[in-house]
């Protein structure tokens, strides 16, 4: 049996195995990032999906599957999270399939994942079942890169702790409708930011530095233009300094870096927001508009 990991949630903790020798990449950084404290929503589109952000990138690739079943779990590298399937999956998207539900706690997954999708967002621990082999969810030392030095500084003080940003946009209100339509226009202005820097990222090892680094600042500025809608100053702040250092990277490598530092701050941010939003209720309530 491969290495162990449990997974607290929704009032169960659920033990799996890693797939080390089919994704040894992702595992690699699923074990250094451990121990993690996050929260666990249930997927929008999916199905039967409990997932929860981790604080790492790894690159789309390795062991990727477009069908899973109950008990699969994988890493979707776009949201940089962690997707635990328990029942009727419908697939969306291509995930790093990294591990497996030990079959005897299949049902604790079930009954979690149900829990979570009628809680909305429910605080979840990661950690390997060995603590002596858990490295930790802190920072990542130093590269000498200040604006991923920044991001990653940014990331670590909204990670369990709700931003400043996000608690003021609970209050922020636009005439006629007043603050709804800021929640879910902000959430997915922040969603589309990532995807963006996600092309980015791949235009980073097809182009000149330079272009890739220009096409990176573009999208970033329209990130900042659209976020700032909404208000969130400290974050249009950091993107801002991200588009900046990407316009003027030397190197692919340090183009990357900046771009995965920026997408999993955004994405946190994102996940943030996403979770205040109540879309059991709002799908319960909703009666769409006949012309």
């Amino acid at each position: 049996m491969g290495k162990i990991f449990e997974m607290e949630m929704g009032g169960e903790t659920v033990r799996a195995e890693l797939l080390s020798d089919d994704a040894p990449e992702t595992c690699a950084a699923f074990e250094r990032a451990m121990p993690t404290t996050t929260f666990g929503v249930n997927a929008k589109f999916a199905g039967d999906e409990t997932i929860a952000m981790l604080p790492f990138y790894a690159p789309p690739g390795e062991n990727q599957v477009p069908s899973v079943g109950p008990g699969d779990i994988g890493y979707y590298p776009r949201s940089q999270t962690l997707c635990v399937f328990y029942g009727e999956i419908m697939p969306f998207a291509y995930i790093n399939l990294f591990a497996k539900v030990v079959p005897e706690d299949l049902a604790k997954a079930v009954t979690a994942g149900k829990r979570i999708l009628e809680a909305g967002s429910m605080k979840a621990i990661v950690r390997m079942a060995d603590a002596s082999a858990a490295g930790g969810s802190a920072p990542a030392a130093s590269t000498g890169n200040a604006t991923a030095d920044a991001l990653r500084s940014a990331t670590a003080a909204i990670w369990e702790n709700e931003p400043a940003d996000v608690t003021a946009l609970r209050t922020h209100k636009r005439p006629p409708m007043g603050n709804l339509p800021c929640v879910v226009y902000s959430n997915f202005d922040l969603f589309w930011g990532t995807e963006n820097l996600h092309v980015a990222r791949q235009l980073a090892d097809e182009l000149p530095v330079a272009q890739a680094g220009k096409v990176a600042a573009a999208y970033l500025r329209r990130t900042e233009d659209r976020v700032g809608k909404w208000g969130f100053p400290s974050a249009t702040a950091l993107i801002t300094q991200a588009a900046g250092a990407a316009e003027s990277a030397g190197s692919t490598d340090e183009l990357k870096e900046i771009l995965d530092a920026s997408n999993i701050y955004l994405n946190r941010l994102g996940g943030w927001v996403d979770s205040m939003i109540p879309w059991n209720d709002m799908d319960k309530n909703l009666k769409l508009v006949s012309r």
